[in-house]
């Protein structure tokens, strides 16, 4: 014999099976805070006989939701290559920023200077990618370094 509930019997059966199983709490995990001040620094960065690092640099976000944005800078990027080095002043605005329990992403003015990594209470940390075109002879770069972030 077969038992077939409909309408508010199969409901009030599925919210108990659910309740049973602890799925009464839709809330799901909470998203990190990363509004606020920060100072940002690279470290690393390297490839393609390139190695740059960014001196700390201020960062400022504003926080909706899953997705952030603000900005960045002054900072210092120092690169050396082949026995020469450069350094140059840049600024600039953070953009596409995303944040998924304490999982964090965004990019530095463009997709070509990707940031993804976590955030912990008051310091963020993870890995940087870096896609830039030096022309000449050395063409396309891709850098790929750490990158950490403290809370102001």
């Amino acid at each position: 014999m077969r038992i077939r509930m409909t309408g508010v019997g199969a409901a009030l059966a599925l919210a108990a099976a659910l309740a049973a199983c602890g799925g009464g709490d839709s809330t799901g995990p909470s998203n990190a805070s990363v509004a606020g001040s920060w100072t940002l620094s690279h470290s690393n960065m390297s490839g393609s006989g390139v190695s740059c690092n960014l001196s700390p640099a201020p960062m400022t976000l504003s926080q909706s939701g899953t997705t952030f944005s603000g900005s960045y800078g002054p900072a210092t990027v120092s690169c050396n290559a082949g026995g020469q080095s450069e350094s140059v002043q840049i600024q600039g605005i953070v953009v596409n920023g995303t944040i998924d329990g304490n999982a964090v992403a965004f990019d530095l003015d463009t997709q070509d200077f990707h940031q993804t990594g976590s955030v912990s209470g008051g310091s963020m940390s993870g890995t940087a990618r870096w896609t830039f075109d030096l022309g000449g002879a050395v063409g396309i770069v891709v850098l790929n370094g750490n990158w950490a972030a403290a809370k102001q």
